[in-house]
């Protein structure tokens, strides 16, 4: 789509409103001259005001062109202004604003070298016909007169103008690099993340592969030498059964172990298998947090049921992390463990109130990110077909953190 079809009024008049301005000028220049106002005189015989007028309504109307052809806007609007000098023996001002707004314009639109050289070209001119309008004159102003207004003119019109723009664009030049700094950081925190979930993955794809293919296939193997033993050596067979038993109960219990702990933090205390967490110990991670100084509240909603071990170790995770998160991020702020249960679906909520300010530490991020906490969440919600949301509540300033578990998402984990 064209950019111009996409600007709105305020923006168009935005645009022409210098050309208003110089518009004005002249219009208020004619209104002198018809109002019977001391105008300063031209040289006899030249130029009335009325052409001057229109000399400035030139100005106004390729004004209007300035940001797409700033250099030929500039050829323009100088050119009218001498014509204005040159004829009032150097004492008409009027076209000096068109010429102040086109050198602002080429100088902000235009690349160094060849602003530099229009610049320079045009404020020669305006000096060497200024002044040489200002000599041969009817009052015959002095040199020092000359070399003061020319010197005033060439600052006025082009110095000043270009230094004003080359401020402007050293801001926007900051303003992009922070931009580009900002959304490399997001681009690479957002990289980090997907590497922690796909070093997640991969982690739990290995384990997986390393129990199922162990014990499986010690279980297999077992069960066949089992069913060629039984008429042979029912005892042996019967010794086989148990031994395969035995091998189901510890894959039963690794393949628990590594759904509900690969990511957990805290280390095992012996290597024996340790049973994925459940919804039920939620409250016991609100009373913990209690214990380390959190105002954590709890409140639970429903009829409760067993769900399955994947999809109550992801609710019960999303809790720790929300508390953890609210504890590093949110010091002070009051939290609210919400767990709802209906027919059809469980839903898990954790909001935290905006931050305490006064147990912030200065520089410290009041902001939870998109860090590998939030992207564990999504991972294991994921896995369980549930629904996340996470964000800033704009209604209390804080942060909550939403999983649903719909159906029988729960029970087929």
């Amino acid at each position: 789509m064209d950019p111009q079809a996409r600007r709105t009024p305020a923006s168009r008049f935005r645009s022409a409103f210098p050309s208003l301005l110089v518009a004005a000028v002249a219009l208020g220049y004619v209104a002198l001259d018809l109002g019977g106002e001391q105008i300063p005189t031209t040289v006899p015989g030249d130029v009335p005001p009325l052409v001057h007028a229109a000399l400035v309504l030139v100005q106004s109307i390729a004004l209007l062109a300035r940001r797409h052809r700033p250099l030929v806007v500039l050829a323009v609007v100088v050119a009218a202004d001498l014509v204005v000098l040159a004829t009032t023996a150097g004492e008409l001002g009027i076209g000096a604003l068109g010429v102040i707004v086109a050198a602002y314009t080429l100088a902000r639109r235009v690349d160094r070298t060849a602003r530099l050289v229009a610049l320079v070209a045009a404020a020669a001119a305006t000096a060497l016909v200024g002044a040489a309008a200002m000599v041969v004159g009817p009052v015959g102003s002095p040199a020092g007169v000359v070399l003061a207004t020319a010197a005033a003119r060439v600052v006025v019109l082009y110095l000043l103008p270009a230094v004003v723009a080359e401020q402007v664009r050293g801001r926007e030049r900051l303003r992009e690099a922070l931009d580009a700094q900002e959304r490399s950081v997001e681009r690479e925190r957002r990289e980090d993340a997907d590497r922690a979930v796909r070093s997640e993955r991969a982690a739990l794809a290995r384990e997986l592969h390393d129990i199922a293919g162990h014990h499986l296939s010690g279980i297999i193997v077992g069960a066949q030498a089992a069913t060629a033993l039984v008429a042979s050596d029912p005892e042996r067979a019967r010794e086989m059964l148990r031994t395969v038993q035995d091998d189901a109960r510890i894959t039963l219990g690794d393949l628990r172990r590594t759904v509900g702990l690969l990511r957990d933090d805290e280390p095992e205390a012996s290597g024996r298998p340790v049973a994925a967490p459940t919804m039920a110990g939620i409250e016991g991670l609100a009373e913990a947090a209690r214990e380390r100084g959190q105002d954590v509240t709890t409140v639970v909603g429903g009829q409760p049921r067993p769900l399955g071990p994947l999809a109550e170790a992801t609710a019960y995770r999303m809790v720790q992390e929300s508390l953890a998160n609210a504890a590093r991020h949110a010091p002070g702020a009051p939290c609210r463990v919400a767990v709802t249960w209906t027919d059809d679906q469980v839903e898990v909520s954790v909001r935290n109130e905006a931050a305490d300010p006064a147990l912030v530490a200065p520089g410290a991020s009041t902001s939870t990110g998109t860090g590998y906490g939030l992207a564990g969440m999504a991972e294991r919600a994921e896995l369980v077909g549930a629904r996340l949301t996470t964000g800033p509540d704009r209604h209390h300033g804080g942060w909550t953190n939403r999983l649903v578990l719909v159906g029988d998402t729960g029970r087929a984990s």
